[in-house]
């Protein structure tokens, strides 16, 4: 979800810059930490907040772009700039912003499934990550255009779920699609990232990677939620 710090030649392991132990522990606990508050978050007020917002297609991709990107905005010019205040604003908004929506996803759903279907997507977002981390640190391939491939699908959303919202409300599951596309995109660029040392700063990007996964997380819990309530 971020602006690299170059495209070079792709190197086949990380640079000595590069601390892979850090990046990884710091985006898988804010990624614990987002998933708590989303269900602390989906037994309060606030979840029918977020219904409301996200009820409206385009309210909703408002409220995720403020939120969600803007904090990851905020947190890279606090990083840039060592402003350790504003970077850590920057990532509660983020925080906030999946917060939101992952307690209105999980309004909808039987207060006694909400943490079994949270630790099921917990587990297959996992194994989605460590496939894709897989891939890029085992081959050579050069992922550095992904996260335009990303930008495609997002747009393709947002145009599919447009023409959902006035003509064809089917066309909202093609849209998640998209979506879904997108974010496993930028997911494997920023793993790329990550392997090519593309940042000047580890808690960049870990919350690239952060948000890219949580990306992923939502749409894995929509459906393990209708599975789950079918059951």
């Amino acid at each position: 979800m971020a602006e690299p710090g170059g495209y070079g030649s792709v190197s086949a392991q990380p640079t000595a810059t590069t601390n892979v132990n850090k990046v990884a522990g710091i985006a898988s606990a804010l990624v614990v930490v987002n998933v708590l508050l989303m269900l602390a978050l989906s037994y309060t007020p606030i979840a029918e907040l977020g219904a409301v917002l996200f009820s409206n297609f385009f309210i909703g991709i408002a409220v995720f772009l403020v939120t969600v990107g803007g904090g990851y905005w905020l947190a890279g010019k606090g990083t840039e700039s060592g402003n350790m205040p504003l970077a850590g604003a920057g990532v509660a908004l983020t925080q906030t912003g999946y917060g939101l929506l992952g307690s209105a996803i999980l309004l909808v759903a039987p207060a006694s499934i909400r943490a079994p279907a949270l630790g099921i997507t917990a587990v297959v977002t996992g194994l989605i990550t460590a496939v894709a981390a897989v891939i890029v640190f085992k081959t050579d391939h050069d992922f550095s255009r992904w996260q335009l491939y990303s930008y495609v699908c997002f747009g393709g959303g947002f145009v599919v779920g447009a023409v959902a919202y006035f003509a064809a409300p089917a066309f909202v599951v093609v849209a998640g699609v998209f979506f879904f596309l997108g974010f496993l995109a930028d997911l494997v660029y920023e793993i790329w990232a990550l392997k090519t040392d593309q940042y000047a700063s580890d808690l960049l990007n870990a919350i690239g990677i952060y948000i890219a996964v949580m990306g992923v997380f939502i749409h894995i819990l929509q459906l393990v939620l209708r599975v789950l309530s079918e059951l």
